[in-house]
C-alpha cells in the first residue's frame, strides 16, 4: 500500500525523473541458474546490484543481512556511514529503523497479553479511560453517539491499522524537542477518528504511540525502558534502543539527502518509528520469528503469539479487497516483482526524514532479509535490493524460481464503450484528487493525478494501465505505477477504483458524486494561508484553499519530496468543520475553523493558519 501511495503522490519526482534517468543506465542482470546452496553467487550479484543502486540513487551508506533460519548467511556494509569523516558502513552501523519499529511495539503488546495484563480484544477505554476521541467528522455533526466508536477500539484493531485513527499529527511530529509519549491520548482526543473502527485499512503512526502508552501504563515503567529490558535485551540486540533522535553512539550513521548532509530531527512517535538499530541486530529479530519466539535459549514470545503476528487479521473487511495485514506485519503488496510461489511473504518498510529500511521474510522457508540506508533517496533502492536478495536466496536454498509476472499487453478492444464511459469522474485517493476524463482531441481516456496528465489505455485483462510520453513523444517506463491495472468495482454500494498487479487487488480510491455547492462561509475562506504556529520543520509550508470544478481542495507544499505534499479534497460537513478525504468519499483527518484572539483560522493536524 505504501508503494502505491508513494508512486501516486510523488509521480513527478519518482516516476518521471526516475524513468528518464533509468534510460541512461541499466541494473546488472541476475544469474539465470543458481546451483543449490550457491550463496557465493547470490552475494556476488547482490554486491553489484547494491553498487549500482547506490550510485544511481546517490546513497552514501547501506547495510544488509540475509538470514536463513538461525544463521546469517551473508551480511555486509557498503559505502560510508559518515561521508565527511570517511567512516565505512558495516553490519553494525546504526540506522533509524522508521516504521519497522512498530513490529517491536507489537511484540511488547503481545508479551503483556501473554501475561494477561492486556487483552487484545478488550476496548482500550477499559485500561485508558481518558481515551475519548470523537467519531469521524462526517458523523459528528448532529450525532448524539459519535463518541461511541471509541468505546469499541481494541489493541488488535490498532495493530492492524483498522482502529479508524488518523495517520499522523503533523504539528510536533518532528522537532528538536518532542512532547512526551503520554500526550498521545490528548492529541487523539483532539483530532478525533478518521474512519469508523473496522471500516477500512487506515495506516496510523499515532495508533502505535497509543499502544506504547498502554504498554508503559500496564508495565509500570517508561516504554523505552520496558522495550530494552523485555524485548531488545532478551533478543541480544545490545546496540539497539528506542530513542527520540539519532543515537549519540559512534556507530550511528549520519543523515543525508542524496550525498548532502541533513539533520535527522527527533521523532515524537518513537514507538512508531524511533528504533535505532543495525542489520546485525535485526537479523536476531528475524531468527526469533523463525524459532517460534525463542532467542538464545529465551522464550521472548510464545509460539502462538508469533503465529498470530503472521496470520491475516482483516479477511472479513470488504473494503480492504485483497490487502492482507497481520499484527503489525504487512502480508501483501502491489509490487509486481514480489516473491511468488513460496508461501506467504511478510514485510515492513521504514522511513524517517532521511533514513530508509526494508525487511522481507518467507516464513515457510525461514528466509529473511533486512536492508538499511542513510539517505532519503534510498526508498525504492532498499526495496529492490531486499526483494532481489530474498528471491535469489530462496532459489539457492530450495530451487524455487518464482514465476515472473509480466504486464498484460495493450488491447483497445478489451472493454465495451459503456464500461469505458463508466470510469469517467472524480475520485478521492491517498494521493488526493484523481480526475478521469476523455481527451478532447482523440476521445481516449486520461487521468489527471499529482499535477500530471497520463493516458489510460485498455489492457488485455480488461483493466486500464497508465502511460506517459515525455513531450508526447518518448514513452517512459513508470515502474510500479505502470504495472498496476485499474478497474471500477462496486463494493457495499460504493464505486471503488481498484488497483491490481500480479493477482493482488487493493483499494485506490472511490468515485465521488456531484459536488455540493460551496456555502458562502467556505467560499469566503478561499485563498492563501500563513501558519500562525509554525515550527522549524513547517515554516516554509505553503497552504492554500481553492476551488476547481466545484471541488474544495487543500494544497500543502514545502518544496521538498515526502511529507504531506499534495492537493487533497476537502469535504465540508458544516460551516466550521470538514474532512480531508483519503481513499474513500467520506472519512479522513478533520479540518476545523476556529477563532484565536478574535481572528478566524483553519486548523489541520495541529497546525493553525490564517488567511493572508
Amino acid at each position: 500500500m505504501n508503494h502505491l501511495k508513494r508512486s501516486l503522490s510523488r509521480f513527478c519526482t519518482v516516476a518521471l525523473v526516475g524513468a528518464l534517468v533509468a534510460g541512461c543506465a541499466s541494473a546488472p542482470s541476475p544469474p539465470t541458474v543458481l546451483p543449490s546452496g550457491d550463496t557465493a553467487a547470490v552475494s556476488s550479484y547482490l554486491s553489484k546490484l547494491i553498487a549500482f543502486e547506490m550510485q544511481h540513487n546517490k546513497i552514501p551508506g547501506l547495510s544488509i543481512s540475509v538470514v536463513d533460519d538461525q544463521q546469517v548467511v551473508w551480511t555486509q556494509g557498503f559505502g560510508e556511514s559518515d561521508v565527511q569523516q570517511h567512516i565505512a558502513a558495516t553490519p553494525s552501523t546504526l540506522y533509524r529503523a522508521g516504521s519497522i519499529s512498530k513490529l517491536f511495539t507489537a511484540t511488547a503488546v503481545l508479551q503483556l497479553a501473554e501475561q494477561r495484563r492486556i487483552d487484545l480484544d478488550r476496548p482500550l477505554q477499559n485500561d485508558l479511560p481518558e481515551f475519548q476521541p470523537a467519531g469521524p467528522a462526517s458523523e459528528a455533526m448532529g450525532s448524539t453517539d459519535s463518541d461511541a466508536h471509541a468505546a469499541h477500539i481494541t489493541p488488535r484493531q490498532v495493530m492492524t491499522h483498522h482502529a479508524g485513527l488518523p495517520r499522523d499529527r503533523l504539528k510536533g511530529m518532528y522537532a528538536e524537542h518532542v512532547e512526551p509519549l503520554g500526550t498521545v491520548v490528548a492529541l487523539l482526543n483532539d483530532e478525533g477518528l478518521a474512519f469508523r473502527p473496522g471500516e477500512v485499512f487506515s495506516y496510523s503512526n499515532l495508533g502505535f504511540s497509543l499502544l506504547a502508552h498502554l504498554v508503559q501504563t500496564q508495565a509500570g515503567m517508561p516504554f523505552a525502558q520496558y522495550l530494552r529490558r523485555s524485548v531488545l535485551g532478551p533478543l541480544g540486540m545490545q546496540t539497539s534502543l528506542f530513542e527520540a533522535g539519532p543515537s549519540t553512539s559512534p556507530p550511528m550513521a549520519k543523515a543525508y539527502e542524496g550525498r548532502q548532509p541533513a539533520e535527522e530531527l527527533a521523532l515524537r512517535d518513537l514507538p512508531a518509528g524511533g528504533l535505532n538499530t543495525s542489520v546485525a541486530d535485526m537479523a536476531r529479530f528475524i531468527s526469533m520469528v523463525f524459532a517460534q519466539g525463542r532467542s538464545s535459549g529465551l522464550q521472548v514470545l510464545r509460539p502462538e503469539s508469533v503465529a498470530s503476528m503472521l496470520q491475516v487479521q482483516n479477511g472479513a473487511v470488504p473494503l480492504d479487497l485483497g490487502l492482507q495485514v497481520g499484527l503489525a506485519w504487512m502480508l501483501s503488496t502491489l509490487d509486481a516483482h514480489r516473491i511468488q510461489g513460496a508461501g506467504p511473504v511478510a514485510h515492513h518498510a521504514g522511513a524517517t526524514l532521511y533514513h530508509r529500511s526494508q525487511m522481507y521474510m518467507v516464513p515457510d522457508h525461514k528466509l529473511g532479509v533486512i536492508v538499511m540506508a542513510n539517505s532519503s533517496t534510498a526508498t525504492r533502492a532498499v526495496d529492490r535490493i531486499a526483494l532481489a536478495a530474498l528471491s535469489l536466496q530462496l532459489q539457492a536454498k530450495t530451487g524455487i524460481r518464482p514465476a515472473p509476472w509480466t504486464r498484460p499487453p495493450w488491447d483497445d478492444t478489451a472493454s465495451t464503450p459503456q464500461y469505458t464511459q463508466s470510469l469517467l469522474g472524480d475520485y478521492s485517493t491517498a494521493a488526493g484528487l484523481v480526475r478521469i476524463t476523455q481527451d478532447a482531441a482523440n476521445g481516449k481516456l486520461q487521468a489527471e493525478v499529482a499535477g500530471q496528465t497520463l493516458a489510460l489505455r485498455r489492457r488485455s485483462d480488461d483493466r486500464f494501465g497508465l502511460r506517459y510520453a515525455l513531450l508526447g513523444l518518448v514513452p517512459l517506463d513508470l515502474g510500479v505505477l505502470g504495472d498496476i491495472g485499474f478497474t471500477l468495482r462496486a463494493v457495499e454500494g460504493r464505486a471503488l477504483l481498484v488497483g491490481s498487479a500480479a493477482g493482488q487487488d487493493m483499494l485506490v480510491g472511490e468515485r465521488l458524486g456531484a459536488p455540493a455547492p460551496l456555502s458562502d462561509a467556505w467560499r469566503a475562506r478561499l485563498g492563501d494561508y500563513v501558519q500562525t504556529n509554525a515550527d522549524a520543520l513547517s515554516r516554509d509550508y505553503r497552504i492554500r484553499l481553492f476551488e476547481t470544478r466545484g471541488r474544495l481542495l487543500l494544497e500543502i507544499s514545502n518544496g521538498k519530496s515526502g511529507g504531506e505534499n499534495g492537493t487533497f479534497i476537502v469535504n465540508p460537513v458544516s460551516d466550521i468543520q470538514a474532512e480531508v478525504l483519503q481513499n474513500l468519499a467520506q472519512g479522513g483527518q478533520s479540518l476545523r475553523v476556529v477563532r484565536v484572539d478574535g481572528v478566524e483560522q483553519i486548523r489541520y493536524s495541529g497546525y493553525l493558519a490564517r488567511k493572508r
